[in-house]
Parts: C-alpha cells; structure tokens; sequence
C-alpha cells in the first residue's frame, strides 16, 4: 500500500476515535463545550505518541501512527476554539488554565510514554 494511502487511512481511524469519543463521552455537546473530553484525548494521544517515540518503531510505521493516526486523533484547533469561548464568556481563568494544563499534562505523560515504550522496546 503506499504510504500517503496508509497515513490517509490511518488519519482516518484516528478522526473517527475522536468523534466517537467527543460523541460518546462528551454527552452529544458542540466540541467546544466538552473540554474535559478535549483535554483528554491529547493527553492520551501524548501518552501514545510518548510510547511510539520509545518504541521507535520502523519509519514506515511511526509515519502512519504519528502523522496518520494521532495527528487526526489529537487536536490543538478544538482547544484554541475551547479557549476562545471560555473567554468570550468571562471565563478568563479557565481560558488561560486550558493551554497550561494540557500541555504539562501533555508532556508529563508523553515523557511516561516514551519511558514505557523503550522498557518494551528491551
């Protein structure tokens, strides 16, 4: 299969974890008003992009995963939109609280990973 087909399917299954989770875990809202449900997606998708660093499996592979799978999976635009309205509507500090949180969150469990994936790795 070539490549940009595999990282375009990839992206695909990855899009539609991120929609069933917004759908099933965020209790049918718009995105922008499921936060937390945000918040843990790119936490998970760190963890998951942590372990395929420390795994560090072939190119091929870490393609389709990495810019395939979590990149779709992930998301950076939800979280400026969340950050937007939680301003819009005078929630200042959680605005500011969103970008901070997730992104120690983020390499927190993106460090937990890469360590995770290089144990198994041997």
């Amino acid at each position: 299969m070539p490549l940009g087909l595999a990282v375009a399917l990839a992206g695909g299954a990855g899009a539609f974890t991120r929609y069933a989770l917004d759908y099933y875990a965020g209790d049918h809202l718009e995105p922008h008003h499921q936060v937390y449900v945000t918040l843990a997606v790119n936490v998970i998708g760190s963890l998951l992009l942590g372990l395929l660093i420390g795994i560090h499996p072939d190119g091929r592979t870490r393609i389709v995963l990495g810019v395939g799978f979590l990149a779709a999976f992930t998301t950076f635009s939800t979280l400026v939109a969340q950050m937007y309205h939680a301003a819009g509507a005078g929630r200042y500090a959680t605005s500011v609280a969103l970008p901070l949180i997730t992104i120690a969150a983020g390499l927190l469990t993106l460090s937990l990973g890469v360590a995770a994936g290089r144990a198994l790795a041997g």
